[in-house]
């Protein structure tokens, strides 16, 4: 009986000691998230709508010369950091959620 206390016992405290280290292993080891800069949720894949739409209020803000097509192509990323760099984010090209709603509301 006295042994099986003792076991539990230093179960419970390699749990206590090593919690923490192993925590912080598991998070170490998480997948990246979609997330492109802390405040601005980057979408993995855009509808053509979508990309339609930032393409139009890119075209309406002059930075977009190109098809309104719903294609993200070079053209549309160069256009995007244009934009994002005239009003201060980070110039990436990558359309991001809240990227997307200032851009349809232009």
């Amino acid at each position: 009986m006295k042994s099986i206390r003792t076991l539990a016992m230093s179960a419970a405290l390699i749990a206590v000691t090593m919690g923490p280290a192993l925590a912080e292993e598991m998070k170490a080891a998480a997948p990246a998230t979609t997330t492109e800069h802390k405040s601005s949720t980057k979408h993995a894949a855009w509808t053509k709508d979508q990309i339609k739409a930032a393409q139009q209020g890119l075209a309406k803000g002059g930075y977009y010369k190109g098809t309104v097509d719903g294609v993200m192509n070079k053209s549309t990323e160069s256009a995007l950091k244009a934009w994002q760099k005239a009003n201060k984010l980070p110039a990436t090209g990558k359309l991001t959620t809240e990227e997307l709603a200032k851009l349809q509301a232009a």
